[in-house]
């Protein structure tokens, strides 16, 4: 979408020369009426091969052969991954109820597509589950300006999704259900929401818990996901590392050393940040995952080409988790890390450091969840005699 125009005139209507662009469909500019003074918005100007496309999406409007030619224009732009994708996923839900919405949600999920750095698979689980919710139970048509609303999304995110979610979890798929919104319905949604709260602190894993995470790895399907489902957990409870730093880390960027102690440079977007040592628990997970890569290739899912951050959250969708395990979240396994790093008493500038952090704000709300020394440990510390 493009930027609004802002002009100043008498009246509302906006002037032919911003009316119309060649190869564009006109809709936002806005104007300023000087005798209510007030601001008067339109819809933004948009792609003319989009704003047909959409009209595909619509129970009430005709579709015109331009709109059908738009929206094969869009298909035809999906790549063969993005296209099997589409093909493989079977979501839990009655198969006939999923027959009559899955094209409709393939074809709005291809057309975010453009827009969007998420993958098909970040986006089929949670777009396939609101758009069934909102034809099924809501009872709404199969129309994207009656079901891509945020008012709907909002409501689906609070009351239909399970209790236990965490807010981050409900945030993230507000967020990729809204990124589809955003391109098939626009006139519901601006392109900057308000956020649902602030970030609340995620728990770090408890012990059970990592032991679950454990069970969880080695209980994929194939090799390659039991590695790399092992490596995940290594780099966020072993390391510290952010989604996006573990969707970039290389093997060029680890060392291993004779003594088996294993560290990370940590390098976002060619630009060096830290330096990480592996605790003592993960490194050899680590160190046999780096063993025979070539120098370039990821540490995490290295037959892959993505780098975004959604690399994990993708990865995690299409694992299998048995009942009774946690969900798996890269803030809670970095959280997790912070906790181990400061019951060993690591002092805080080196953690801070080793985090990349700028203030005590993470470090002060995780202290809660740090053992408490002994009275003994306490005055032995403050006294300098450890």
């Amino acid at each position: 979408m493009t930027t609004a125009l802002l002009s100043s005139s008498t009246t509302s209507p906006r002037s032919e020369a911003t009316s119309k662009r060649q190869g564009s469909v006109s809709s936002l500019s806005v104007t300023y009426d000087t005798s209510d003074r007030i601001l008067r918005f339109a819809e933004v100007d948009d792609d003319r091969l989009l704003v047909l496309a959409r009209t595909t999406l619509s129970a009430k409007l005709e579709v015109s052969d331009d709109a059908r030619a738009a929206m094969d224009s869009f298909r035809s732009q999906l790549s063969p991954e993005s296209i099997r994708r589409f093909r493989e996923y079977t979501p839990n839900l009655p198969s006939d109820n999923v027959e009559v919405i899955r094209p409709f949600v393939n074809d709005a999920i291809a057309l975010a597509l453009p827009t969007t750095t998420y993958a098909v698979e970040t986006l089929l689980v949670p777009v396939m589950q609101f758009v069934h919710w909102a034809v099924f139970v809501v009872g709404c048509e199969l129309d994207a300006a009656l079901i891509f609303d945020r008012k709907l999304i909002d409501a689906w995110v609070t009351d239909e999704l399970p209790a236990h979610l965490a807010p981050g979890t409900r945030r993230n798929n507000r967020a990729w259900v809204s990124r589809v919104a955003e391109a098939v319905n626009p006139d519901k949604n601006p392109r900057a929401p308000m956020p649902m709260n602030e970030r609340s602190m995620s728990e770090p894993y408890n012990e059970a818990e990592i032991v679950a995470l454990d069970r969880w790895a080695a209980g994929q399907s194939t090799p390659y996901l039991r590695k790399n489902a092992a490596v995940l957990v290594a780099l966020g409870a072993g390391a510290g590392l952010g989604s996006i730093e573990i969707a970039q880390v290389q093997r060029q960027s680890v060392v291993v050393h004779d003594d088996g102690l294993v560290s990370i440079d940590v390098v976002v977007k060619g630009e060096f940040k830290r330096r990480v040592i592996v605790t003592a628990e993960f490194e050899t997970i680590i160190a046999r995952q780096v063993k025979k890569l070539p120098p370039e290739a990821f540490i995490f899912l290295p037959k892959r080409t993505r780098t975004e951050n959604d690399v994990v959250s993708a990865f995690v969708s299409r694992t299998s988790r048995p009942k009774g395990c946690p969900s798996i979240q890269v803030r809670r396994l970095r959280n997790t890390w912070f906790v181990t790093q400061m019951t060993n008493r690591v002092d805080v500038l080196s953690l801070m450091e080793a985090a990349g952090l700028e203030s005590l704000e993470t470090i002060s709300k995780l202290a809660r969840f740090v053992p408490k020394p002994t009275d003994a440990e306490r005055t032995a510390q403050l006294r300098g005699a450890l």
